[in-house]
């Protein structure tokens, strides 16, 4: 997983593949029968494990909004092993895929959807609480707040300044109840 996030699929090798996992070449085929179903099966792993921990995290939160704002500027802690930004897998890979692959569209909007589940989530808890009195296109609202998470992480691997990326979080956040 962590090898295609950090170069992407054409990028990472046969090569690379058996090195990360010690495996030879034959086993490396016996346990998928292609480099394509080693990238679906990382990208699905990513995926679980991005929407598992985005529960946890909202669980564990006090805020919601608080919970959404830090979600927004973990952004800025996105960096790889050697210190460049990864960005989101999800992202890079429908970058990387969308129009080629069409193969892996519906797992990318599966992907696209359990964020948005989980930002409406924390949208309804929001309401619940009393953090945001506008109940209305809570589902809309968890898909921008996913396309700007999104747009976060390009504009991170784009080097924008962290201090654009706050202000930009700043006008998302005061925007959310009266969308």
């Amino acid at each position: 997983m962590q090898l295609f996030w950090q170069r992407g699929y054409e990028a990472a090798s046969l090569h690379d593949l058996q090195a990360v996992t010690g495996l030879s070449k034959s086993s490396l085929y016996q346990t998928y029968p292609s480099k394509q179903a080693w990238f679906v099966a990382a990208f699905s792993r990513y995926v679980e494990q991005r929407r598992t921990l985005l529960l946890e995290q909202l669980q564990a939160s006090v805020s919601p909004l608080g919970f959404i704002r830090e979600r927004l500027l973990s952004v800025l802690d996105d960096s790889g092993p050697d210190g460049v930004p990864r960005g989101c897998m999800l992202v890079n890979v429908a970058n990387e895929f969308s129009l080629s692959e069409p193969a892996l569209v519906p797992l990318l909007q599966r992907a696209t959807v359990g964020i948005c589940q989980v930002f409406e989530q924390a949208l309804e808890r929001a309401v619940a609480c009393g953090e945001l009195s506008n109940d209305q296109n809570l589902a809309a609202r968890a898909s921008y707040l996913q396309c700007v998470m999104s747009g976060l992480r390009t504009q991170v691997k784009s080097a924008v300044p962290a201090e654009s990326i706050r202000a930009t979080v700043a006008v998302v956040m005061a925007s959310l109840d009266g969308s």
